[in-house]
């Protein structure tokens, strides 16, 4: 599943994506649940939490670029 940024905060903490094999639209705290879950659909990624609380997700490193998550208008 390859996942893509179409919302973020003023931030810049990326809080929805669009998997772009089914153009499902899914929240930053469903794809958390559900990499938290062990959903194989979502093995290519990670959770992190900082030091201040703040939960995201991330690409588990391969050395690939393609493989990263792709943030819209960038």
């Amino acid at each position: 599943m390859n996942l893509k940024v179409i919302e973020e905060t003023s931030t810049g903490l990326n809080t929805r994506f669009v998997n772009q094999e089914s153009g499902r639209s899914v929240s930053l705290e469903h794809v958390v649940q559900q990499i938290q879950k062990g959903n194989s659909n979502y093995s290519n990624y990670e959770v992190v939490t900082k030091s201040n609380g703040t939960t995201y997700i991330r690409s588990k490193p391969d050395g690939k670029i393609e493989n990263n998550i792709e943030v819209g208008g960038r």
